[in-house]
């Protein structure tokens, strides 16, 4: 069986918490092997994935591209949330909520030490405008979502709350049980996978709406430099990605609306939003349940 996630060149901490989690949870299941394909973390369900391959679902989501045609290839254990479950047709049981709250199995935040609010970009904002020093300013921790996953582990465990343009940065702050407050920033947000998530654990989707800033830091040559070389790393390959073109640099007056923005967020926790314990372990068990069903599956498949 093969793990099928998206990889970013560059890293994605949702994507990539993929390679971390499932060894973990199902040991010896994986040996890279084409003709099954086990879907995971993601909004990876769509069409035009192997028409040969099996592929296994385990708590992913729509939200890109159009919905597969359903045939004897496909293995559903649970999805995202109700609306994945709507598109395609399946039963309404079959949502449970994002494979990502697994990760409260295998990693406990408690106990670590609290060290202020927390701001997670989505990968494509983080290449929009050079937001850490930004971030510095303003007192608010910046938080890479290019990063290794445990270390972003560890910097979500231990914020007073998230500001998240991230999906899978208020996914993990609320699997940690940290506040979190969704914003929309570039024209990239997602709404029905952030709907499909949230409806899952019984949360509204409101998101606070912040200006879009821009800058050409990613045409630096220093950034240009460790943006290569750390995909060189990752992909192994030495062939350069091709960057967008440049922007126009974003003036004072949008500077200071971000950061005002931002700012009374930091200011105001009550703000942020957190899924009732009871319905976390809910959904939670949900998940547990399906991954024992799939492990007593895959054993009898072996057996026989």
């Amino acid at each position: 069986m093969k793990l099928w996630y998206y990889r970013d060149p560059a890293g994605n901490f949702g994507d990539d918490l993929n390679p971390w989690l499932w060894p973990r949870l199902l040991p010896d299941f994986f040996d890279g092997k084409p003709d099954e394909l086990f879907l995971g973390i993601g909004t990876i369900i769509r069409a035009g994935l192997p028409a040969a391959a099996r592929k296994v679902v385990f708590g992913s989501g729509m939200g890109y591209g159009s919905p597969p045609e359903l045939d004897a290839t496909w293995e559903f254990h649970c999805v995202r949330g109700p609306l994945t479950a709507s598109r395609l047709g399946l039963p309404a049981h079959l949502a449970a909520t994002d494979a990502a709250a697994l990760v409260s199995t295998v990693f406990h935040g408690t106990g670590q030490e609290k060290r202020g609010v927390g701001f997670m970009p989505h990968h494509v904002s983080a290449k929009m405008f050079d937001w850490r020093p930004f971030c510095r300013r303003l007192g608010i921790r910046y938080l890479d979502p290019t990063a290794a996953v445990e270390p972003t582990l560890r910097a979500l465990a231990s914020s007073t709350m998230v500001i998240a343009d991230a999906m899978h940065g208020a996914i993990l702050a609320d699997t940690l049980r940290v506040p979190w407050v969704p914003v929309t920033i570039y024209d990239h947000t997602n709404a029905f996978k952030w709907n499909d998530w949230c409806a899952s654990l019984e949360l509204e989707y409101q998101p606070v709406e912040i200006e879009s800033p821009f800058d050409n830091s990613h045409e630096r040559p220093l950034r240009r430099l460790g943006g290569y070389a750390r995909r060189v790393l990752r992909t192994g390959r030495l062939t350069r990605h091709g960057r967008g073109p440049a922007r126009e640099s974003s003036g004072q007056p949008v500077l200071q609306a971000v950061a005002d923005s931002l700012a009374t967020l930091r200011s105001h926790p009550e703000r942020a939003v957190l899924s009732r314990e009871s319905v976390f372990a809910d959904r939670l068990g949900r998940l547990q349940r399906a991954l024992g069903e799939l492990r007593a599956d895959r054993r009898g498949m072996t057996a026989t």
